[in-house]
């Protein structure tokens, strides 16, 4: 699965979301995650990197992604770290 796969899959799966992707290894199976979403409003960190990995459920469990580093904001909190 390519990096431009995953953020469509993420930007399509959880709707108002922004991905930005890098392969971490040239393999294409381990990647770091960067998504912002107004989804995670109110969520714990774990809760929204649960959200995020259940888009690859079967991706994961097939093998297709091996490993996604992740960090998620809400656009509140990406807007301050900028």
């Amino acid at each position: 699965m390519s990096p431009a796969e995953i953020q469509k899959k993420i930007e399509d799966t959880l709707k108002g979301s922004q991905a930005q992707v890098r392969d971490l290894t040239g393999t294409a199976d381990h990647y770091q995650v960067v998504v912002i979403s107004p989804q995670f409003q109110g969520k714990s960190m774990v809760d929204q990197h649960r959200l995020v990995k259940s888009v690859f459920e079967k991706d994961i469990a097939s093998g297709e992604v091996h490993a996604l580093s992740l960090k998620t904001y809400t656009p509140e909190e990406w807007a301050k770290k900028r």
